[in-house]
């Protein structure tokens, strides 16, 4: 992990922290290969090794994109900006050879970006803005346009997206393909897909339940630190560095559960003691109470009122 992420994760908090080594980790060739299989048509038939292979790992460049920290990481691979749109910043985005129309005479990449969306609902619908990325995708492979622009040199575009929360019930354990068709109108136009199926949107959508299924099985294994099922998908000993950062992802989110429950008591507690005030109970029945409400020994019950006690008052 570079200077600048190290210096933009030292200013997060613990959640925000997790969520960006949850998106570093799919900086590797390995940990996103699996979702490419899964949801890009061109790697159906790949193996998982077949489409590492394929990755650009030149091209793979990460740049975090949390909106409300006091400064923002700018990385030449991560940040598209033109003079008159505003500048996009990328989660991950690499190029990867196309295994269709590749070959030993002529490389044609795919160029990705692969976004972690925590909150599913925002403002606006995520295909719009999965939409627009990969518009712009696409316009800054030819640059400003003049008589000699060649528009054979445009290669296709993919925008994939990983959503975890606030995900409606209907559609969770979803997983969407939003691309162009073709729809003859009269007669039968016979031409190429790959001439005009340049820009592909891919919302995955994940659920509070897993499904027997491979992609929600992969990345559940991954937001979990389940290192046992990430090692169903990815070969970690090949990589060490992989194992590295899901132990940094387990201990974390370890530390996030444990604090949360550490809060959830606390507020807990507050509320009984405050009740037992509110009915004019004894120290004593208070004590109790707790140790009744919550299972906390006596000892444990009159630390809880000690510390407590006089912020219900």
């Amino acid at each position: 992990m570079n200077d600048e992420i190290i210096q933009l994760i030292d200013i997060m908090d613990g959640r925000q922290k997790y969520d960006a080594m949850c998106k570093a980790f799919f900086r590797y060739r390995e940990a996103i290969a699996p979702i490419l299989k899964e949801v890009v048509a061109e790697f159906k038939d790949c193996t998982n090794d077949e489409i590492i292979a394929l990755i650009d790992a030149d091209s793979i460049s990460l740049s975090d994109t949390v909106s409300d920290l006091p400064m923002r990481i700018k990385d030449a691979g991560t940040e598209m900006t033109s003079p008159t749109d505003k500048t996009i910043y990328y989660d991950c985005r690499f190029k990867v050879k196309n295994p269709r129309l590749s070959n030993e005479m002529i490389c044609i990449m795919l160029h990705i970006n692969f976004e972690v969306h925590n909150d599913y609902n925002v403002k606006y619908p995520i295909t719009k803005r999965g939409t627009y990325y990969v518009a712009r995708e696409i316009s800054s492979q030819l640059g400003i346009l003049t008589e000699t622009t060649d528009y054979n040199r445009l290669e296709k575009a993919y925008s994939i997206w990983v959503c975890n929360e606030n995900i409606p019930e209907k559609l969770q354990n979803t997983v969407t393909r939003y691309h162009f068709v073709k729809e003859d109108l009269i007669g039968n136009a016979d031409e190429p897909v790959e001439d005009y199926d340049l820009m592909e949107v891919v919302i995955i959508r994940r659920g509070n339940k897993t499904p027997d299924c491979d992609i929600f099985k992969y990345l559940n294994a991954v937001f979990s630190s389940d290192k046992e099922n990430i090692q169903k998908y990815i070969d970690m000993d090949r990589n060490p560095q992989i194992r590295e950062e899901v132990d940094k992802m387990s201990g974390m989110g370890q530390s996030i559960y444990d604090r949360g429950l550490e809060q959830g008591i606390e507020y807990g507690v507050k509320g009984i003691i405050k009740m037992g005030y509110d009915l004019n109970l004894s120290d004593s029945e208070i004590i109790k109470q707790l140790q009744t409400q919550l299972g906390a020994s006596l000892q444990k019950a009159q630390e809880y009122l000690d510390k407590f006690g006089r912020q219900t008052v």
